[in-house]
């Protein structure tokens, strides 16, 4: 496959070669409705044009608060032909989140979605002088403020001139030069303005797709995750771009397993929590079903889970069982998928989190087997992958082609190749700190075992000190803590203490279905209380984790929480990956009141 110049020449390679197939799928009313390839590349050519009219150009920040949507897709490609730079920002940002990111790129113009970001966009505008135009998406008839602009104004002023100066802009565009900027959600601190070059995006899209072979000249995918996380805009807007792939926008996240129905996708890539949540309702529906059918499906399961047991192990499949599971796939896994929308989905992904091996263990026993990937905004999105014809369930696979992976001495994941960024954004010291060596230090510890497979182990920041001077990686122990019942995040504390302790968050879904079972409370915060969910809690940790673990790594004391943690609330990223220091500092004498009870009892 030969690598586009730009994703813009990619644009409109496929337009030329696709020209009235259907590209970006939008609901109207009930129904999904088509913009083909060339009305998409008429339309970027037409908003960069409406930009410019604007005074708009190279080198200008865009900003883009929106959810997924074809516009969104459309301003990310416009800002880069006029060789702007997109700046896509989490709908669920904070106002003053917002304003450190506009303001440290200092971007010109920000595309809004609706009346309430527009509210938003002009409180900014207030106070950032370099701010001059917003550009609204969904506002109702009737004037604007001075310096907004509808959509559909933007496309009109770039419709029917003389399009030259598109074409010299997009001629002009060079592979080295800065495409996007993706700011990291900032689990601690400041988020940094991760730059992209054209070449990082073009070439880690071609090398994924070689890769995982999600895309078909017919596949279908599905856009929900945040198009400001790279992983999104490498999946739903670059990739497509190279393959003719056809994009559905989910009506929102929460509305994604009813869209699936409708879009019977082709690719599935969801964060470990998106499996976590499909999971707990699968349990449900499997609970609830009569015995007989419960039998078929556990004889199901474990037919599957031997199966892709010696499939990944490349051993011979023997005649007896290929036959078993042909049967347990007609009997009970395709009408399954069929009911959840994924009969036609050819490959299974995740990434973005740890993933707890059990629960890619339980997805495996349903026949759907997901292939976790390892990467980060600084490698473009993933570095490595599983493949259909290589994986190890537990692995984030092996090191995608092109890119190099090594473990420095103190266990850091360092990674060379197409898919490095240029660095961060005004911050030269990051970026001399982040590239020392002419190795990208991803900040990640690690192993690669005989087979070239990755085994992330923890984050380096992350690492437990105990006052004994023990290390531990928390993130493996939460991992373990989260199939507890009705479980959904743990956060594992322990920092120069003697011992570590750990604070539970219970799980709305996992709640109920704990709560039918048992016959208590299903609401969160009143079992969050219940002495007979900590006795159970306290007898399965006892039992089934602490034994797992080195003696200094075990949970002595927990404390259940009467709240999820929630992006809203400030606890995880936009991307639901937990804000440990926020959610530390939240609960700080929770914390201490666990230390207090146990004092000077235990040792690290």
């Amino acid at each position: 496959m030969d690598l586009p110049k730009t994703m813009v020449h990619a644009l409109h390679d496929r337009a030329a070669q696709h020209e009235h197939r259907p590209a970006l799928w939008t609901r109207r009313g009930r129904a999904y409705v088509p913009t083909s390839w060339f009305e998409y590349a008429q339309k970027v050519k037409a908003f960069a044009l409406g930009l410019r009219s604007l005074g708009y150009g190279a080198g200008q920040p865009l900003g883009i608060i929106s959810f997924n949507r074809e516009e969104w897709h459309v301003a990310d490609l416009a800002a880069m032909a006029m060789g702007g730079v997109p700046v896509g920002l989490y709908t669920t940002s904070a106002l003053e989140q917002l304003e450190y990111i506009l303001g440290h790129c200092e971007a010109t113009v920000l595309v809004v979605e609706n009346e309430k970001h527009l509210a938003t966009g002009l409180a900014l505008k207030a106070r950032l002088p370099k701010l001059r135009h917003i550009i609204a998406l969904d506002v109702p008839e009737g004037p604007l403020p001075e310096g907004v602009w509808r959509y559909s104004e933007v496309l009109a002023r770039g419709t029917g001139v003389d399009d030259k100066p598109y074409w010299d802009s997009v001629n002009a565009l060079q592979p080295e030069a800065l495409c996007t900027l993706i700011y990291t959600s900032g689990t601690t601190g400041h988020p940094k303005g991760v730059m992209l070059s054209h070449h990082n995006i073009a070439w880690t899209s071609r090398q994924l797709i070689m890769a995982v072979e999600f895309g078909k000249q017919d596949g279908v995918i599905l856009s929900y995750l945040p198009l400001s996380h790279i992983a999104e805009q490498v999946i739903s807007l670059h990739s497509p771009l190279m393959l003719g792939v056809q994009v559905y926008f989910a009506d929102s996240v929460e509305a994604m397993p009813g869209n699936l129905k409708d879009v019977r996708p082709t690719f599935f890539f969801g964060v470990p929590r998106v499996w976590e949540k499909f999971r707990a309702k699968a349990e449900e529906g499997l609970r609830s079903q009569p015995p007989l059918k419960r039998r078929i499906v556990s004889w199901a399961r474990g037919v599957a889970s031997e199966y892709h047991s010696r499939a990944q192990r490349h051993e011979r499949i023997p005649v007896t069982l290929d036959a078993q599971y042909k049967l347990a796939q007609r009997l009970v896994f395709e009408p399954l998928k069929a009911r959840i929308g994924m009969e036609r989905v050819d490959f299974f992904a995740t990434a973005a989190a740890p993933i707890a091996r059990e629960v890619l263990e339980f997805f495996a026993s349903i026949d759907i087997f997901i292939h976790e990937v390892w990467g980060m905004t600084e490698v473009s999105g993933p570095g490595t992958v599983n493949t259909q014809e290589a994986t190890h369930l537990g692995t984030v696979g092996r090191a995608m082609i092109g890119v190099e992976v090594r473990i420095a001495e103190d266990g850091e994941i360092l990674v060379k190749g197409g898919n490095v960024c240029m660095g961060y954004y005004k911050n030269p010291e990051a970026t001399a700190e982040l590239l020392e060596g002419g190795w990208l230090h991803s900040g990640d510890v690690g192993q690669l075992d005989g087979e070239g497979y990755l085994h992330i182990t923890g984050r380096k920041k992350e690492i437990i000190v105990t006052s004994g001077g023990k290390k531990t990686a928390p993130g493996n122990i939460e991992e373990l803590l989260k199939s507890l019942p009705a479980v959904g995040n743990a956060v594992v504390v322990g920092e120069r203490r003697n011992f570590l302790v750990a604070l539970l968050a219970l799980d709305v879904e996992k709640v109920r279905a704990l709560a039918k079972e048992k016959g208590w409370p299903e609401d969160v915060g009143t079992l969050a209380r219940d002495a007979r969910l900590r006795q159970l809690l306290q007898e399965k940790l006892d039992r089934d984790i602490n034994p797992k673990l080195s003696r200094f790594e075990t949970i002595k004391r927990f404390a259940v929480l009467e709240q999820e943690l929630s992006v809203d609330a400030g606890d995880l990223t936009p991307t639901l990956k937990v804000r440990r220091k926020a959610v530390e500092q939240k609960h700080a004498a929770l914390i201490e009141s666990l230390y207090a009870e146990l004092g000077a009892a235990h040792t690290g």
